[in-house]
């Protein structure tokens, strides 16, 4: 298929990633989700909003200096095209901020929680307010005077500083560096916060002495983070060259620069000359918050009892039925499947501690992209090794912001003993497997392989939505030692007979499945796929996904955020939805079905269908084969199909909407938290039990087409 023939099928990716964060917006402007709640959804759409500018305006900035420019191939746009459609629809999305702001405000001032603002205080607040500067920030602050003698200082990334303007020329600046970013006050009118660099402005005026401040703004950086290590810069060294990464990534240019309030024209066009600003990069006011640190912080600097009336009763992961005594026996019974964060990731932590101290345990194998902070995971590897097992860690330092974290883990685990490769030249690995191989006397080590669609982080397993497969599949543990022995050689691609890894076989084995279903429906036959995601636009996939609607395969795609191609255009996608579910948990689950009822091909794995993930990292799928996760995550796709409370549907149009408030709308996300706490509250089977042979056998054979 042709690319322009293409276009009027695919939307832009940056505009489908706001179109997302707008989805999450519109969850902070619900009035039925407690007030607390709501701030926490604004402050993700903040968080959100920082990284779309520090990662994606900042590409597009830089492509902009390219000849020829790189096209866009969902829309024909330019670099600067793309830009200004993109800073366009973020400036609107900000404006909408603003609004739902002020609606948060007024509901948490209804409940006895007031966030104010300095300007708005009087009598005992404004006293409190005074002394809250007098005594706790002034004598932390060192007021600068900037004038032709006097450089502008450097603005840390999505650092606020109070400017103000003294002169014609002359420019006041007050770093706040790493002062708290608000402040929780009580009286007896009850709970009431500032905003640090609000009160900071508010007084600015009496911090310089004999000059008159004539107005005063607080101005936030954020700095362009698309940077990406030179493979030569690590020869000898990649850990050094990612500490040297990330030294220079502080400092790289401005993306974004935010005022509250305006300033005037002249301190406007002051700033603007003083920062340095490229092209493409225009200062903007704003209402909305400046950061999300008060959003994500107000619960936890309120009294407790305060912020449980305010907040959503706490969801927690439920105990795992079978996960009792050894966790390695009860999956050689049968293959096991865990879903967050309705069941705990304890089973999985606790199968590798187990392993640390087992003697029939040789080796270890994973996978690491983003840890917990004292992470169970990080200690049960350290003691496995420290034990005398084998321990092999592929850590990926590149793992987006979690780069210094990584390298910290990856000192650690070489402390203990364990043996950490830093992924591939190129490659991205942020495959989610782990291979335990026992030695129990035989000559060849029995394999438990854990294939999963998130990262090893028990933090994360609480709040996103994941599935983790346990097998003892032999033909799955071959693969997966291919796999390991593959990267440890550096070698991106690897042979197996079950397992998909991309960047080799991971595009080929999904386009083949999606082949499989047009087949059938040239034939007369029922033919349909489900595709769980968290983002789509790779080109190649897009075309298939056209061919097969116009074959008459019907497809849905849960998809929770990028999604290019757009459904119901006559005579290419009418047989296609899209649907994005954004709910109490961010949807995180990669699960693949293909086939109409009676003969499905499931698999779950780790990567998206972006080009990144298809191209340039290690990414793994697995067939499921045990007849009872099967069912189960047949079920899970019946249970998303029938959500009918926060399954956004897109439109030919591409834009998102919820379907109708019903008394009787089904929320996948409850539903699904229902019956594993329904499932795992039952009596666990007694163990044994074969596995059945023959179907085994029939579905391996599906697998492996």
């Amino acid at each position: 298929m042709d690319t322009p023939v293409a276009y009027g099928c695919t939307v832009n990716r940056e505009l489908s990633w706001l179109a997302f964060n707008q989805r999450v917006l519109e969850e902070a402007a619900l009035p039925s989700r407690p007030p607390l709640d709501r701030l926490t959804f604004l402050g993700i759409f903040l968080s959100n909003l920082d990284e779309f500018f520090r990662v994606r305006v900042g590409s597009l900035i830089d492509q902009c200096a390219v000849e020829p420019p790189p096209i866009d191939d969902k829309t024909g746009w330019t670099p600067a095209q793309q830009l200004a459609a993109a800073v366009r629809e973020a400036d609107a999305l900000t404006d909408r901020a603003g609004e739902v702001a002020e609606a948060i405000r007024a509901a948490l001032a209804a409940k006895g929680v007031a966030l104010e603002r300095p300007e708005a205080l009087d009598g005992p607040r404004a006293a409190a307010m005074a002394r809250f500067h007098k005594e706790e920030l002034k004598p932390l602050l060192s007021p600068l005077v900037i004038d032709a003698h006097h450089p502008f200082p450097f603005i840390r990334d999505r650092e606020a500083v109070v400017v103000s303007r003294l002169g014609r020329r002359t420019l006041g600046v007050i770093p706040l560096g790493s002062l708290p970013r608000f402040k929780v006050f009580s009286d007896a009118a009850g709970h009431w916060a500032l905003r640090t660099a609000d009160v900071v402005r508010f007084f600015a005026r009496k911090l310089y002495g004999h000059r008159q401040a004539d107005e005063s703004i607080v101005c936030r950086v954020t700095r362009n983070a698309d940077l990406t290590v030179e493979e030569r810069e690590g020869e000898g060294d990649f850990r050094g060259a990612m500490r040297e990464f990330l030294r220079r990534r502080k400092r790289l240019a401005p993306v974004r620069v935010q005022f509250a309030p305006a300033p005037s024209p002249e301190l406007g066009a002051l700033l603007r000359e003083r920062l340095a600003l490229p092209a493409g990069v225009e200062p903007r006011a704003q209402t909305a918050p400046l950061d999300p640190t008060l959003a994500f912080g107000l619960a936890k600097a309120l009294p407790p009892e305060l912020a449980r009336a305010l907040s959503a009763e706490p969801r927690r992961p439920v105990h795992v039925a079978w996960a009792q005594g050894a966790i390695a026996e009860r999956v050689r019974e049968r293959d096991r499947l865990l879903h967050f964060p309705f069941e705990s990731i304890t089973p999985f932590v606790r199968l590798l501690e187990q392993a640390a101290d087992d003697p029939r345990v040789t080796a270890i194998r994973i996978t690491l992209y983003r840890l917990a902070a004292n992470s169970r995971i990080a200690q049960a590897l350290a003691r496995a090794a420290e034990n005398g097992k084998d321990v092999l860690c592929v850590l990926e330092l590149r793992a987006r912001f979690d780069e210094e974290s990584n390298i910290n883990y990856a000192e650690m685990l070489q402390e203990a003993g364990c043996t950490v490769i830093y992924g591939l030249p190129g490659y991205k690995v942020h495959a989610k497997v782990c291979l335990i191989l026992y030695g129990d006397g035989g000559q060849e080590p029995r394999a438990l392989t854990q294939i999963g669609t998130g990262n090893y982080n028990e933090k994360t397993a609480a709040q996103y939505t994941d599935l983790s497969y346990l097998t003892t599949d032999p033909a799955i543990g071959r693969d997966a030692i291919r796999l390991f022995r593959a990267l440890c050689l550096g070698e991106p691609e690897v042979r197996t007979e079950r397992l998909w890894v991309a960047p080799a076989t991971f595009l080929p084995r999904l386009l083949a499945q999606l082949d499989e279903e047009i087949a059938e429906a040239r034939a007369g036959r029922p033919a349909q796929a489900f595709l769980k995601v968290n983002s789509l636009n790779n080109r190649p996939l897009i075309h298939k996904l056209i061919e097969a609607s116009q074959a008459g395969v019907d497809l849905t795609l849960h998809v929770r955020g990028i999604c290019c191609v757009r459904p119901g255009i006559p005579g290419k996608t009418d047989r296609l939805t899209v649907h994005s579910v954004v709910g109490d948990h961010l949807e995180h689950t990669r699960l693949l079905c293909f086939g109409a009822p009676g003969r499905e091909r499931l698999f779950i794995g780790s990567g998206d269908f972006l080009n990144r993930n298809l191209n340039r990292r290690v990414e793994v799928y697995t067939p499921i084969l045990d007849p009872a996760c099967r069912a189960d995550l047949l079920e899970v796709i019946r249970i998303l199909r029938a959500d009918t409370a926060k399954a956004r549907v897109m439109a030919p149009d591409g834009t998102y909407a919820l379907p109708a408030p019903s008394p009787k709308a089904l929320s996948s996300q409850d539903a699904l938290r229902a019956r594993y706490a329904d499932l795992n509250a039952k009596p666990v089977p007694p163990p044994g039990g074969a596995r059945p042979g023959l179907l085994a056998r029939l579905l391996a054979r599906l697998a492996g087409r």
